[in-house]
């Protein structure tokens, strides 16, 4: 007498346990290897938008859009020059050519050419620019006045009462702004190098001789809108320094122009 074979069903069901077995196992594997990927891959985007450094300048509307460059330049101008009491400039296309033939040079250094001149660079519009130009109002005495300076010259400059006109240019000097080795300033100019260029020029040192060389620089940089006198337009002054004199029965006058100086980085 045979017994019954009990072992033939789970011998039948033995191979699909297996099977089911290798099947999860392998999916649970390539979950994991495709996780693993996925956060790899997170990781690397991660690390290329963080340290990723751009191969050409932003190209700002500000910079690159005729009409909105003039505008800025002059509605920021303007409102520092409301501010303490002197007249809107206008734009004035001789100023702006001379401006962008001197920009095209991308040199970090003033032209000493015949007039006011104040440059920036690597700000990403024209209105920060000209923003930092402003604010060295900040580091400036009117009482005294404090008179042509480097950390102020700029401000000076932009709100100098006689000066009537203004011509801007801007030009992308690229991203490999070279420095001096022995001192580590600049020598070219990094990113947009904006250079504007003032008709007749400020920053003009002279005045009544009991009063001082600061006296056109109480008259021409006012603290507010109080002053309602005349101004002297320093056009006997140089652009690259120098000295005249002339003599009255009761004044003795002398002017030296100057034009701008360093403020910092970024500005001259």
């Amino acid at each position: 007498m045979h017994l019954p074979n009990t072992n033939l069903p789970l011998l039948r069901i033995l191979p699909n346990l297996l099977s089911i077995t290798i099947i999860t196992t392998l999916l649970s594997a390539l979950s994991l290897v495709t996780a693993q990927q996925q956060q790899q891959q997170q990781h690397t985007t991660i690390i290329i938008t963080v340290t990723a450094t751009p191969t050409t300048t932003p190209k700002p509307p500000s910079y690159t859009s005729p009409t909105l460059f003039q505008n800025s330049i002059l509605n920021v101008s303007n409102t520092y020059r409301s501010a303490h009491n002197a007249t809107n400039l206008t734009w004035n296309t001789t100023l702006t050519t001379y401006a962008q033939s001197w920009a095209e040079q991308c040199k970090w250094q003033h032209s000493h050419g015949p007039y006011g001149e104040n440059l920036a660079f690597g700000y990403p519009n024209t209105s920060t620019s000209i923003t930092a130009w402003g604010d060295e109002s900040l580091k400036y005495d009117f009482k005294l006045p404090t008179g042509f300076s480097e950390e102020t010259g700029h401000f000076t400059q932009l709100v100098w009462r006689a000066t009537q006109q203004v011509g801007c240019a801007a030009v992308d000097c690229g991203l490999n702004g070279t420095r001096n080795a022995s001192t580590g300033e600049f020598v070219h100019p990094q990113g947009w190098f904006l250079v504007c260029e003032y008709a007749p020029r400020g920053n003009v040192m002279g005045g009544d001789r009991r009063l001082g060389n600061k006296e056109f620089f109480k008259i021409n940089v006012q603290e507010g809108r109080t002053y309602a006198g005349p101004y002297e337009t320093g056009s006997s002054s140089w652009a690259d320094g120098g000295l005249r004199e002339r003599r009255g029965w009761w004044r003795w006058l002398w002017w030296v122009g100057v034009v701008g100086g360093w403020g910092f980085l970024g500005v001259i």
